[in-house]
């Protein structure tokens, strides 16, 4: 786990062998640490010196810093090496190892993997040499800072900020993992820094002068501070000490008491007092705040005065700029914890001025901001750094040079101690020594660590007298303190722990390593392969320095599994004993103290303990890295040891543990004996038995076979062979392999050697002084538990066979027949075990203690299963915690399945008994079973529910049931089954992923607000390779981005997509196809090229808007790439030479491309998702480069504002953008803000549009020279911030705007139209639907003022500070008293439709009307009309219906008669109709209710209203295309009506990509060239906003039509377009990006959970009831855009190919809108039976194969490829081609059978049954040859379950089958009988021996258990008991057992019978 795969290993000579009783380690191998390496390779401070020399700030700086390496102590500084490990357990890595190495002023943070490999995961570089690096962990509180007695913890209400600290002299710099980086300067010098739990403690270095200052015990000499959180201050520490009754608080002024060590868990502290010479152990927790009290109460008033400070201590720079609160003291460079009152607050180091008191709160409340907040950028610098720390660094006050601040005496100020934060609470003290030792006494090394029984010691290593002193603590009885016993001393002179075997390994002083388990010696320890040899004389008394240069390897060495360790052959293993401690609390010599004088003082000392590894460090230097053996390999030894560990005394238990670790791990190891061998004859003889006269160990040492070590063969002697070989073949495991499968397939019966009798029978007796004896019943009962717990695991069936002959020897000799049966019956082999010579005798087992626990009958979990189906009141089954963990979450379940009416606790209790380890308490059972919280469970809930919400809060999984056999999971299975179709929609994502509906557990993922990343990440950033041509075009333009998935299953049958990107292309020069006729010139062709080329460019320049509704939210941004912004290309190419042709021969109007390119930068931005991660930083790292700004930076900025990301731009860098004066940057910039700010009313927002709006300012406010287009762009930003709002001061001014005059002088005198519009649309917004609830603004008579400004009249007077401000007329415009109309009509006409949005108010309706006659016609301009049409729409919204007829009835009868019918009119009437203006009219009017339509059905693809839309659309069509038609209105208003009314579908149809309006836009685009000189710029915008519309956001966006999202889209799509590309007369081109407000993502994307493919999915919708219509629903199929989801009342996935999925009520439709808003991924399950859509579209597959096997008598003959033809689950398939596709003919009816089997699973939708029905069916398969009761026992079960009442409970009401079907248990039944029959008939007189309680040794009795366990036979002690005269009846039988089935009576009086 520690090494590279590139290092290597250093050949090194092998010491000596040690003696044969030592415990081998093993994977040895050199070792250097990872970052030794990597720093030698790493620039160090090279970039620093850069970063700091482009720092111009630094006014004598270099001076100061170049004092920062002086040493105060005056040592020079070496240049040292420190590293340290740890363990982490993630998600992602698993268990791997961490490393922090810190080498001069770099650290480097390294990660192992599993594989041997390192990565660095940052490295760091400091300006100051490092003098530690420490992992910390600091918490961030969500809610109130409530104080406790505790540190802050980890809770559900905070977050934990995972951290590496790294501690320079004065600075401490704090790197989170996520990135974060905090710098800390502190007030003093730090000598030593550790941590705690949630934060850290730091020693200040105390000065001499301090020291032996006259002055004592005062707050200013405070030497330890703590730190809760980079964003705090340091705090003074504060002491708990108790003398006597009363405890004394004091701040921690002692300088004699220095930190030596911290732990976590506890919170505990080790401090060495060098005065008085003894060590003290703390509890570390938070201060109370009576304690704070006391402790800033302690002051005399003579300190807080400070006389004779008045020059500042020497090194330390005093300047105003303070950045700490803390003051100095003259005498030294220590700070004192005062804060001062002076009439100023000095700030935090942090920039941060918090205020602190006693009587205030003591959290600051900073703690949750981000650092970016606290730390400033103005003190970031953006230069890119490659070392490991954050690309922008702090610019920080160099070590050394502090700013502090001093109190001048003359000032005398009042100072106020700051508030402590950590308690140190006193809990043990040392013994004073008879002899000081002074500082030489402080322990040089501490850590925690338990024994093997979980006794907890402290331990800390005096180097001076080399003792590892270990001091033993506890918890109290109510777990409130720790309690610290009696110290004991071990002789060592180093010590590490090993954590994973709770151990010690010491080493002694003659340079021998020695394990402990707490004060217990356990044995020496050789670690192989350490290099000896070439070690001088001279070096194995001296140590050389880590850091020294060395020869050898410069990285870490390979894995451990490289090197073998080198065992002896054999050993002896000398047995530890506890050792006793004398009144001098030192060991006294153990039984285990006999080791060789051999001096290994070469090994210096012992370091890096993680897990079982650790390393050994030479005196040269070298360090070797190796590993401690674990207790055991064999998962069922393990459970044994912890079962043993429970049940003994904890002494006994260290000591058989200890010798268990010895001998499994002697030097030479355990040879070709099994584990189990080794485990037995160990228990055994330290139980006291002779093992060499047992039969169970020798027939041990006879079969070596099962080990798969075999000894190694030697070579021969002759190519004849030996009997030796044969012998080697013979004790192979490959011939114990063919043996066993040949038995099986041969149906042969197994043969075991019987060892000689002479070998064992000898009489011999128990040693009854054995440490084991006594205990041999609370041993046996323990085992036994560990026994049924192996039971439970199909994977752990060997261990379960060789636990159950040491089990059967135990209850032999403890004569406990019930035991022995119950063994013999489980594995018949015992039956031969059976002997009559025992060592026990009856006198042995009368001096053992029988536990109260153990029962007179063995407890079987299967047996209690049994009998409580069956009804049966069964007594609790015992378990033992942490080792039965199966047995009682088993036990658990089934507890829950068997008392319904019972709570879970009391059910639980009920079920299970907890055996209690001696000296305990016996609690509740129900303790063990831990219950979350969030765990609960309505009464109503089906059994099946409860089950399956049990089993997930216990924690089981899929992988634990297929552990399980199968009848005892079959009922946690079938309740699975049974929740699968229709789960509660509230259940946790665990439980959906345990019933096998991973679909629903990722929705609940979502639920919770764990967004799934978007499909879409990272596509932008692979480019295309240069051989796809056409690829690398469309990157171009971005196409690339959209997601093709989605577009490739919605449009899959055509080519749609395609002709869109090709309409949308803008980056490619056009192609110019003309023909150069025969007259005209060259040059006149050039020319006649360059005009085509010109009217291209137009359609060109208007492409942009199209493409950013087509590319919108498609890409995620990377935050190390900038987003690229593709080109307008304005340029042609001419075929076939394909020459340039440009704009150069004729003239253009001058910055024609200024907007196109805008929209450009626009579009580009648009493609920027809502969870890309967009900053400050990166933001102006797209800026282009150079000082100039662009039009498409200004696009892109819009763009970031409509996206909501504009927010995250500082507010420095956005007035250094505003400040410019770019006008396109600064509407960008407004609108951008605006949008982002919408309806908030920020008032910072508010500042910036106010001054660019004079109308927002006073009227004696200096005048601004402010671009026309910023103005209208400022006016509707202020609609934006304030939409919604009907704020009156914003509606006032708007409102006064709208009619605002020209001037003065020569303002507002050009695009006046547009500034007034957007007024207009801005009180709109502001207004929206308030119209007639407005509260407070009556007395504007608003409406009254909008209609004045619709039709016209006399001016009315300036009020308010407008008069003022146009008292000087314009010196350009006249208008006269008449209100220009032209001017403010639109403006007014649509604020008036936008203010009384919905309300019906008939009035401003009828106000809104067409004039019905041929005067008033005439006074209305006829594009008016349209607005006016529009607008009462949006009064009249509810009164809008998808038909003609609606249309038609805005219409009025005088233009209905006339319009169009100028030819149908005679020449001669003398009727005086104008038939333009009534051709107009009707054109307008149509246009204008079509739009209405429009925005009413916006998004939602009603084809009422497509249709109604698209047939006055074809009529618009004929008309332009009928000349005679098309001039009575005028071309070009034809062509306006044909764009909006077009426009106006596109909005119905939004992302649905109709193709019927695809066409009429290909159609439409095409007309390009002098010909076409009507169409104009706007009219290509409308065709391309058209476009992008029908395909809004690749498929996956439409619109919204809820009244937030209306105005936005009435703005954009503002029903009068640009007459050429620089025109913003009317409307600011800009605003037509507003619809982005009203985008919203609606498409369901379904994907496969399991292959992760999207695919095709029927959904059923249902609406809500309204007052227009009810139950109304509709099918479609998914992928597909859903219908507003609050018009919808239910979402259902159906259809038979996939598991259903409903969305139904408010909770669900949150977790739809989270879906929708993250990349629309809806995850669906498959059903077994059934292919996809994508593989049997029309389903004739299934139906094929369906019809073929309907007859259920035919389902034992299908065949396997008629059920590959209906299922594509590769399980099922797998399965059918191993299993059924067998063609031999012996094996056709097993063959037939399985197929009947998989045909019944897969078309019932339960694959899982597969293995229930193959488990069973094998166990009546080999009840023939090889029977198994295991296996039997599960057949037992699922016949006892489905036969009892509780299979039909959890089945409920469900109309669900169970999972294996009557008939096939009918059948195995029927044929197991048959077999069992068949053997009673044959071996009756076997079962009568047993009957009788014979020895039925030497006796084939494999089929005796199978008929015993099937048939319910008694036990024969239970027969016996019967007494009966004469012949037995049975009747009589059945009165004397009364619970023994019938069956089994008549087996048993046949017996009787043949009997007698």
């Amino acid at each position: 786990m520690w090494f590279t795969p590139w290092s290597w290993v250093r050949s090194s000579q092998v010491a000596t062998l040690a003696p044969d009783d030592m415990i081998a380690a093993y994977g040895t191998q050199d070792f250097v640490p990872f970052g030794r390496d990597y720093v030698s390779q790493h620039p160090g401070g090279v970039q620093l010196q850069v970063r700091n020399s482009l720092t111009s700030a630094e006014h004598g700086l270099p001076l100061v810093k170049s004092f920062t390496d002086i040493s105060i102590s005056g040592k020079a500084s070496e240049k040292k090496e420190r590293w340290q490990f740890r363990c982490e357990d993630s998600d992602t890595d698993g268990v791997h190892s961490e490393e922090l190495y810190v080498n001069g002023k770099t650290t480097v943070w390294s990660r192992g993997g599993s594989d041997g490999s390192r990565k660095v995961i940052k490295a760091f570089t400091v300006e100051t040499p490092v003098l530690q690096a420490e992992w910390c962990n600091f918490i961030l509180p969500t809610s109130g800072d409530a104080r406790s007695s505790d540190l802050p913890d980890t809770e559900s209400t905070a977050v934990v900020q995972r951290c590496v600290c790294i501690v320079e002299s004065t600075t401490v710099s704090v790197f989170t993992e996520h990135g974060e980086d905090y710098i800390i300067t502190l007030p003093f010098q730090v000598t030593n820094c550790s941590v705690i739990k949630n934060g850290l403690l730091f020693e200040r270095i105390v000065p001499h002068s301090e020291i032996t200052s006259p002055r004592k015990n005062v707050p200013t000499q405070t030497t330890i501070f703590s730190m809760l959180h980079p964003l705090d201050e340091v705090a003074p520490v504060i002491t708990r000490t108790v003398s006597g009754a009363t405890p004394k608080i004091s701040y921690l002024t002692d300088t004699s008491q220095h930190i030596v060590f911290t732990s976590l868990s506890p919170s505990l502290a080790l401090t060495y007092d060098t005065m008085v010479g003894f060590h003290s152990v703390w509890s570390v927790r938070r201060a109370k705040q009576e304690e704070v009290y006391s402790a800033t109460g302690l002051w005399d008033s003579t300190s807080y005065y400070h006389p004779g400070i008045g020059t500042p201590a020497a090194g330390y720079n005093v300047s105003s700029s303070n950045n700490s609160r803390f003051t100095l003291s003259s005498q030294s460079p220590s700070m004192s914890p005062l804060r001062s009152y002076s009439g100023h607050q000095l700030n935090s180091p942090m920039g941060m001025s918090k205020s602190r008191s006693p009587a205030c709160s003591y959290f600051p409340p900073s703690r949750t901001q981000s650092p970016s907040v606290t730390t400033g950028n103005m003190f970031r610098i953006d230069t890119p750094i490659p070392q490991g720390r954050s690309p922008v660094a702090f610019h920080r006050t160099p070590a050394g040079s502090q700013n502090v601040s001093l109190i001048n005496e003359s000032l005398t100020e009042w100072v106020e101690p700051l508030a402590p934060e950590v308690c140190l609470d006193q809990l043990w003290t040392e013994p004073a020594p008879a002899i000081r030792d002074g500082p030489l006494g402080q322990a040089s090394k501490a850590f925690l660590s338990e024994d093997i029984c979980g006794q907890k010691f402290l331990c800390f290593l005096v180097s001076h007298r080399n003792q590892l002193r270990c001091v033993k603590f506890g918890e109290s009885n109510d777990r409130s303190q720790l309690i610290f016993g009696s110290m004991c001393t071990i002789q060592a002179k180093d010590a590490v722990p090993i954590q994973e075997l709770s151990l010690i390994l010491v080493l002694d002083m003659y340079g021998h390593m020695i394990l402990y388990s707490g004060s217990t010696k356990i044995n020496k320890v050789h670690v192989p392969e350490l290099p000896v040899s070439h070690v001088p004389m001279g070096l194995l008394q001296s140590a050389t320095p880590v850091g020294s240069p060395q020869g050898g390897p410069i990285t870490s060495s390979r894995p451990s599994s490289a090197v073998d360790a080198r065992f002896g052959e054999g050993g002896h293993v000398i047995s530890p004993v506890q050792t006793e401690m004398d009144d001098s609390t030192h060991l006294e010599t153990s039984l285990t103290d006999y080791f060789p004088l051999q001096n290994n003082s070469f090994i210096k000392g012992l370091r890096d303990s993680i897990n079982r590894r650790f390393t050994v460090e030479l005196a040269t230097g070298e360090l070797y890295r190796t590993a401690l053996p674990p207790f055991a390999i064999s998962p069922g030894i393990d459970l044994c040891l912890k079962a043993l560990k429970h049940v003994l005394p904890k002494d006994t238990a260290l000591q058989v543990l200890g010798r268990w670790y010895s001998i499994r791990n002697a030097l030479g190891g355990i040879g070709n004996q099994s584990e189990w061998a080794v485990f037995n004859r160990s228990v055994l003889s330290m139980m006291g038995y002779d093992t060499s006269r047992l039969a169970l160990t020798t027939q041990a040492e006879m079969d070596t076979s099962m080990s798969p070590v075999v000894a190694s063969k030697r070579a021969r002697p002759s190519e004849q062979g030996s009997n030796e070989d044969w012998e080697y073949l013979l004790e192979s495991s490959h011939h114990q392999y063919v043996t066993s499968s040949q038995q099986v397939m041969l149906g042969l019966q197994a043969c075991d050697n019987i060892p000689s009798e002479t070998v064992y029978n000898k009489m011999a007796s128990i040693n009854v002084g054995s440490i084991l004896f006594p205990h041999i019943p609370a041993i046996m009962f323990a085992l036994h538990l560990v026994y049924e717990e192996l039971k439970l695991n199909i994977l752990s069936h060997d261990d379960s066979r060789q636990l159950a002959h040491l089990l059967y020897q135990l209850s032999s000799d403890l004569q406990l027949a019930p035991y022995t049966d119950y063994y013999c019956r489980d594995l018949p082999a015992l039956f031969d075990a059976a002997d009559e010579i025992t060592q026990v005798k009856d006198e042995h087992r009368k001096k053992m203690q029988y536990p109260g626990y153990l029962s007179s009958t063995p407890p079987s979990v299967c047996e209690w299963v049994y009998q409580s189906l069956r009804g049966v009141d069964c007594p609790p089954i015992p378990y033992i915690s942490d080792v039965c963990v199966k047995t009682k979450t088993i036990i658990s379940v089934y507890s829950l399945l068997l008392n319904e009416d019972l709570i879970i606790p009391h059910a639980i209790e009920k079920s299970l008994k907890r055996v209690v380890p001696p000296g305990h308490r016996a609690g509740p059972s129900s303790s063990d079973v831990s219950l979350s919280r969030s765990y609960n469970v309505s009464p109503l809930t089906s059994v099946s529910e409860r089950i399956v919400l049990f089993m997930t809060e216990l924690g089981l999984t899929s992988v634990d049931l297929e552990s399980l056999p199968v009848g005892l999971a079959l009922p946690f299975r079938e309740a699975m089954f049974v929740c699968r179709q229709n789960p509660p929609a509230d259940w946790p994502e665990k439980a959906h992923s345990l019933i096998g509906r991973q679909d629903l557990a990722m929705l609940t993922s979502f639920s919770k607000g764990y967004l799934e990343e978007q499909d879409v990440r990272g596509r932008g950033t692979t480019k295309k390779s240069s051989a796809n041509q056409e690829g690398a075009d469309e990157e171009e333009d971005d196409f690339e981005l959209v997601d093709q998935e989605i577009l490739r299953l919605r449009f899959s049958e055509d080519l749609r997509v395609q002709e869109v990107k090709r309409m949308l292309q803008s980056s490619k020069p056009a192609k110019i196809t003309l023909v150069q006729r025969p007259e005209v010139s060259d040059h006149d062709f050039i020319e006649e090229q360059e005009r085509y080329l010109y009217s291209v460019c137009i359609r060109t320049m208007a492409l942009p808007l199209g493409r950013g509704m087509f590319t919108l939210c498609t890409h995620v941004s990377l935050p190390t790439e900038a987003l690229p912004i593709p080109k307008l290309c304005l340029t042609g190419r001419a075929p076939p030479r394909n020459t340039s042709v440009d704009l150069t021969h004729i003239d253009t109007p001058p910055n024609m491309a200024a907007w196109p390119h805008f929209h450009n930068g626009v579009a580009a931005g648009l493609r920027l998702a809502n969870t890309s991660q967009v900053n400050s930083p990166w933001i102006i790292y797209n800026k282009p480069k150079g000082s100039e700004l662009t039009n498409e930076y200004a696009g892109f900025l819009m763009a970031l504002g409509l996206n909501g990301h504009l927010v995250n731009l500082d507010i420095l860098n956005l007035h250094d953008s505003l400040a410019k004066g770019h006008e396109m940057t600064t509407i960008g910039l407004l609108l951008g803000l605006s949008a982002a700010k919408r309806g908030t009313m920020d008032n910072s927002v508010t500042r910036w549009l106010s001054v660019h709006l004079s109308a927002l300012l006073p009227p004696t406010s200096t005048e601004l020279n402010v671009p026309h287009n910023v103005q209208v762009a400022a006016i509707l930003g202020v609609g934006l911030v304030y939409q919604g709002t009907a704020h009156r001061h914003m509606a006032e001014v708007l409102l006064s705007e709208i009619g605002r005059p020209p001037g003065p002088e020569m303002e507002n005198c050009t695009d006046r139209e547009s500034y007034s519009l957007a007024s207009g649309l801005a009180l709109g917004l502001v207004m929206f639907g308030k119209g007639s609830e407005a509260i407070g603004l009556s007395d504007l008579s608003m409406a009254d003022q909008l209609c004045h400004f619709m039709i016209g009249g006399h001016k009315r007077p300036l009020t308010g500070t407008n008069k003022d401000r146009y008292k000087s007329p314009s010196y350009q415009i006249k208008e006269g008293d008449m209100v220009n109309v032209d001017v403010t009509s639109p403006g007014a006409t649509l604020a008036l439709g936008m203010v009384f949005f919905n309300t019906g108010n008939s009035a401003v309706a009828q106000w809104l009307s067409a004039p019905d006659t041929q005067f008033m016609l005439d006074q209305v301009r006829p594009d008016f009309l349209m607005l006016r049409a529009l607008s009462r729409g949006l009064v009249m919204w509810d009164s809008i219906q998808p038909s003609s007829e609606w249309i038609r009835s805005h219409i009025p009868e005088i233009v209905k008669k006339y319009a169009f019918r100028k030819t149908e009119v005679p020449e001669d009437s003398d009727v005086e109709i104008d038939f333009e203006t009534m051709s107009q009219a009707f054109s307008y009017i149509t246009s204008g209710a079509c739009m209405a339509m429009g925005l009413k059905f916006a998004g939602s693809c009603n084809m009422a209203a497509f249709s109604t839309l698209r047939e006055y659309l074809n009529k618009v069509l004929l008309v332009q295309q009928n000349p005679s038609l098309s001039d009575q209105a005028d071309k070009t208003t034809v062509e306006k009506c044909i764009v909006v009314i077009l426009l106006s579908a596109s909005m119905v149809m939004a992302g649905s990509g109709n193709l019927d309006l695809l066409r009429v836009c290909r159609m439409l685009r095409k007309r390009v060239g002098p010909m076409y000189k009507y169409t104009m710029y706007g009219f290509h915008m409308a065709i391309s906003m058209s476009v992008g519309l029908l395909f809004l956001g690749g498929g996956r966006y439409t619109l919204s039509t809820r009244p937030e999202a209306i105005a936005p889209m009435i703005c954009a799509f503002f029903p009068k377009f640009p007459l050429h590309s620089n025109d913003n007369r009317y409307h600011l081109q800009a605003f037509r990006h507003l619809y982005v407000l009203s985008a919203e993502p609606r498409l369901i994307l379904p994907k496969d959970v399991d292959s992760g493919l999207p695919c095709y999915v029927p959904l059923h919708i249902k609406f809500k009831d309204t007052e227009w219509y009810k139950d109304i629903s509709f099918k479609t199929t998914a992928p597909c855009l859903l219908p507003e989801l609050h018009l919808l009342e239910e979402v259902q996935i159906l259809g038979p190919r996939y598991w259903p999925v409903v969305f139904s009520g408010e909770k669900s439709f949150t977790t739809l809108r989270r879906v929708l808003a993250g990349n629309g991924t809806v995850y669906v399950k498959q059903r077994a039976g059934h292919l996809s859509y994508s593989e049997d579209p029309k389903g004739y597959r299934s139906m094929l194969a369906k019809s073929l096997t309907s007859d259920q008598s035919s389902h034992g003959s299908v065949r396997p490829d008629v059920i590959k033809s209906f299922t594509s689950d590769e399980n099922i398939l797998a399965f059918s081609h191993y299993f059924t596709s067998s063609t031999n003919s012996q094996e056709e009816t097993l063959v037939l059978q399985l197929c009947g089997v998989l045909y019944e699973c897969v078309t019932r939708e339960k694959p899982e049954a597969l293995g229930t029905h193959m488990a069973i069916d094998q166990a009546v398969r080999l009840s023939v040859c090889q029977p198994s009761t295991m296996a039997l026992w599960q057949l037992k079960l699922i016949n006892t379950y489905y036969s009892s009442s509780y299979s039909k409970a959890v089945l409920g009401k469900s109309t669900e089958i169970p999972l294996v079907q009557e008939e096939y248990l009918y059948g195995l039944k029927s044929r197991l009988d048959t077999v069992l029959d068949s053997w009673q008939c044959e071996k009756l007189g076997l079962l009568v021996r047993y009957l009788q309680g014979e020895v039925l040794k030497g006796n084939p009795c494999e089929h005796l258990s199978l008929f015993l366990l099937w048939f319910d036979i008694p036990r024969p002690e239970e027969l016996r008991n019967i007494i009966v005269t004469g012949m037995p009846t049975l009747p009589l039988l059945c009165g004397k057992l009364p619970d023994v089935p019938v069956e089994t009576i008549l087996k048993i009086l046949t017996a009787w019978q043949a009997a007698r």
